[in-house]
């Protein structure tokens, strides 16, 4: 069976309406505020650092500055990039495990096999989004069409990694092969999920009225892990498909 888009979106949204998505989506959210909370003020320590050593005409407007930050809290800035090093860690582990817990038959909101080999998947999971990031911002610098592109190819590069246990080339190159094997429907789910991602983003920011920039941001970090949740379900879901597809016509070919 090929790649369904309507199918990959109804499961997707039958996993992120029931129990395991509400769970995933407080984790979300959970960790957004934290990284919101942890990056404004390692953003905020920065600038403080950065004004301090210029002459004391030029340091006028710091006030005026440092209160831009929303969500900043005045901690060291060594601890707030700690921090941020060990969130960016968590929300890999995360996105990880609600992958696997997505693409579970288990009854229960958190599956009990969905931390194996964790340390090593997130590991491989970082080197790959690493890798890829760098290929995509290469292409969209250069040439905007090829970014694009690399970008769709490495469309199931996570869930390669997580339900298939797959190193950082074996998962780009499966991921590029299921992408090909079913381009259109790949192309669509992705263009969707990124409108969809991008329209209730920025939807707060016009709004006809006057949010403060705490409220705007917190708002904007909710919306993002909900987003995020539901993306993951639908994108797991159609991996699941594309490989039960691609076996299939491996058994037919085998015959």
């Amino acid at each position: 069976m090929a790649l369904q888009i309507g199918r990959a979106f109804q499961d997707g949204i039958d996993e992120f309406l029931s129990e395991r998505g509400a769970v995933f989506a407080g984790a979300f959210i959970a960790l957004g505020l934290a990284n919101g909370v942890i990056w404004a003020s390692l953003s905020q320590g920065l600038l403080d650092m950065f004004l301090e050593t210029l002459p004391p005409s030029a340091q006028a407007n710091q006030a005026a500055m440092s209160s831009n930050t929303a969500l900043a809290l005045d901690i060291p800035v060594a601890v707030a990039a700690v921090s941020a090093l060990a969130l960016f860690i968590a929300s890999e582990a995360l996105n990880i495990v609600t992958i696997r817990a997505f693409a579970s038959d288990a009854n229960d909101p958190i599956p009990d096999n969905v931390g194996r080999r964790l340390g090593k998947t997130v590991a491989i999971g970082i080197a790959a989004g690493i890798l890829t990031g760098i290929a995509v911002v290469v292409g969209l610098v250069f040439i905007i069409i090829p970014g694009l592109v690399l970008a769709l190819l490495f469309f199931f590069v996570r869930q390669e990694i997580a339900l298939n246990d797959s190193g950082v080339i074996e998962s780009i190159s499966n991921s590029i092969s299921l992408v090909t094997d079913n381009l259109l429907a790949t192309f669509v789910i992705a263009v969707v999920l990124a409108v969809l991602g991008l329209v209730l983003g920025g939807a707060f920011g016009f709004l006809p009225i006057s949010l403060p920039p705490m409220v705007l941001t917190t708002v904007s970090t909710i919306l993002s892990g909900v987003v995020g949740v539901f993306s993951i379900a639908v994108t797991t879901v159609a991996y699941l498909q594309a490989t039960e597809s691609d076996h299939e016509t491996e058994s037919i070919g085998g015959l």
